[in-house]
């Protein structure tokens, strides 16, 4: 039969099927340690995350990520392991593997984790055939959905005895299925920069579907538009492991376009326009969308500065000279200059009075109070991006900004100092992994996390909270005393000393192993590091004893730094000129800094890092800005 859409009677049946959670697990290797490296593994994988997320039912609490250096052996395995406590028989799961596979002829295929050699001596040091299976056979999922991007990846899973078949595939009974990007052969990566075939092809099914999609139609799709483009043949069917009952696993769109655009419309809130927009980052109202968030955004700037304060008035005339409400802000402006009463309406006294001359008071500029454990950075222009030439990645373009002044800590935030807010809110302590605690930097940490320490860390100052927190939506008021994340501008500012020319944030342009935590392994050389320690885990806050000229520690390595801002790959093309706060929405928030499993090429400061809000890891903590 033709293996179509899911037909539309039977999505109506479908609604007796198990409603559970989606989990998602992707895997994805470029920077392998001892193979070849690959180019387009991560930006594939992260692009069908961003289409899963946005289109279809999966949400980012239950997707885990592992690239690059994350994706060792033992952490692969840590994952599969954790899937086996979490999924159940509700629930479905998709497994997505891009990188190096292998194949024996009497072993069978492997995947090759990034840590792993290329000699005979390291077959046990891959992921077997067998074991996968093992795995997937002890996920008590009731759809399982395996996709395998990879060399020799044919030779994995798939069932060739049910390769063929016939009769409806309905999602309500059980299914195990693999799709992967070619047979017993060499696949290929693709040009840097780009998508695998492969990859291309997968995603562009999963965007133009216009109805609920099965996976034999994925399967059926991705092995005509590949074989059609490229030297290699995709093979989908149904997987050699228990659990599969005639079934498939069926995408279903979220919520119906229409129906919340007609909601954000009816709210006509900056809330409900963002919501869809966030939703629907392609969709068919993205530009009115847009339209609606700046006209909001705009006037809720406005009635902010409205309240006749002449320094916000000044400020708001500088920053928006084209508004709509410039000229009313002007008329304001001038009248509080010149000692004018500045209502339109305000009444004329009965009997005029004699004035009343009172001497202007001197104006007493508050001096900021600046924490010992912060330093203040006097504002100023620099240039943001790739100032060094080095054109390792196309998001790094060189544009000009400027920053108000504000404060930064000169360390990462530690374990000692969380822990106390851990105490202080009966919330568990995040682990360590026998690391120790005390002065290391705080890791396993989500960015949610981040932003609660900071409304607390205020609270306890009697400062006023910079985050309006509900649940998963956090909104900030920029005009607050309190402790904040810095912005990815204000980091990097931060980071180059002012904005001076330096490659790493520790001032200099070479990335030694003594001065800076990081992977310096001789196979993460690079011609502006230096080989030396790998010592696979943080070091406590500013041991190594090597600050940038403002005195700020670690801003290259040891672990990355949570900023506030959403990531867009190419946000700096059209960001604004003076305190850019980042995209009004997304999928990934920013992390920068690099650290201490990551090589050199991502520890220069103006390498630009994402991954979802909710990720918790060994190499990510946060570091504290105010203004």
């Amino acid at each position: 039969m033709d293996r179509d859409l899911v037909r539309r009677d039977q999505v109506g049946k479908s609604s007796t099927a198990p409603r559970g959670k989606n989990y998602l697990l992707a895997i994805a290797i470029n920077d392998y340690q001892h193979c070849s490296k690959l180019s387009n593994a991560v930006l594939d994988v992260e692009a069908f995350i961003e289409v899963m997320t946005t289109r279809y039912h999966f949400e980012t609490a239950h997707i885990t990520l592992i690239k690059d250096t994350q994706a060792t052996k033992r952490r692969i395995e840590g994952a599969f392991d954790r899937l086996i406590d979490l999924v159940t028989p509700q629930d479905n799961l998709i497994v997505y593997f891009s990188g190096h596979g292998r194949y024996h002829q009497r072993r069978g295929g492997f995947w090759i984790p990034v840590e792993a050699g290329k000699g005979d001596e390291h077959w046990p040091d891959y992921l077997s055939n067998g074991l996968i299976k093992d795995y997937l056979s002890k996920i008590k999922s009731f759809h399982t959905f395996l996709i395998a991007d990879s060399c020799f990846s044919g030779t994995l899973f798939i069932d060739k005895s049910k390769e063929k078949f016939s009769g409806d595939r309905r999602d309500t009974e059980p299914s195990r299925w693999g799709l992967t990007s070619g047979k017993k052969e060499i696949v290929s990566d693709g040009q840097p920069g780009q998508h695998s075939p492969f990859a291309i092809a997968l995603l562009d099914v999963l965007h133009k579907a216009d109805q609920p999609i099965g996976v034999m139609r994925i399967c059926d799709m991705v092995l005509e538009k590949v074989a059609a483009n490229a030297q290699q043949t995709p093979m989908g069917s149904p997987l050699l492991v228990p659990g599969h009952q005639g079934g498939q696993m069926v995408l279903y769109f979220r919520e119906d376009e229409e129906a919340i655009w007609a909601a954000a419309q009816a709210a006509h809130t900056l809330h409900a326009y963002t919501a869809y927009y966030e939703q629907y980052p392609r969709g068919k109202y993205r530009k009115i969308a847009l339209e609606k968030i700046d006209e909001l955004e705009e006037k809720g700037d406005w009635d902010k500065v409205r309240k006749n304060r002449l320094a916000d008035l000044l400020r708001y005339l500088d920053e928006n000279p084209r508004s709509p409400f410039a000229p009313e802000a002007q008329r304001l402006a001038d009248a509080l200059k010149a000692g004018i009463p500045t209502s339109r309406n305000e009444p004329e006294p009965a009997t005029a009075k004699p004035a009343l001359i009172v001497p202007t008071p001197k104006i007493e500029i508050p001096v900021p109070i600046i924490p010992e454990h912060m330093v203040l950075l006097k504002g100023g222009t620099f240039e943001m991006g790739d100032v060094m030439g080095d054109k390792e990645f196309g998001n790094e373009k060189v544009h000009t900004v400027t920053v108000s002044d504000f404060l930064i800590a000169k360390t990462e935030l530690t374990f000692e100092e969380y822990d106390r807010f851990c105490e202080a809110t009966r919330r568990d302590k995040p682990k360590d992994e026998g690391w120790g605690r005390g002065k290391r930097p705080v890791i396993n940490v989500n960015w949610f996390d981040a932003v609660e320490y900071c409304n607390w860390c205020s609270q306890q100052e009697g400062l006023q909270q910079v985050y309006r927190i509900n649940k998963t939506e956090v909104d900030a008021d920029w005009n607050a005393n309190g402790y904040r994340l810095p912005t990815e501008a204000e980091w990097e500012y931060a980071a180059r000393a002012g904005g001076k020319k330096v490659r790493f944030g520790n001032g200099k342009d070479i990335a030694d192993p003594k001065e800076i935590n990081f992977n310096g392994s001789a196979s993460s050389k690079k011609s502006y590091s230096v080989v030396g320690a790998y010592r696979e885990k943080t070091v406590p806050v500013g041991s190594l004893n090597s600050p940038n000229a403002l005195g700020l520690h670690d801003m290259s390595g040891n672990v990355w730094e949570w900023c506030w801002d959403w990531y867009t790959e190419k946000y700096y093309s059209n960001s604004p000129a003076k305190d850019p706060y980042g995209p009004i929405g997304g999928i990934f928030r920013v992390l920068r800094g690099g650290s201490w499993n990551y090589d050199p090429i991502l520890c220069r400061t103006s390498y630009r890092f994402r991954i979802f809000p909710g990720y918790r890891v060994d190499s990510i903590g946060f570091r504290l800005a105010k203004h």
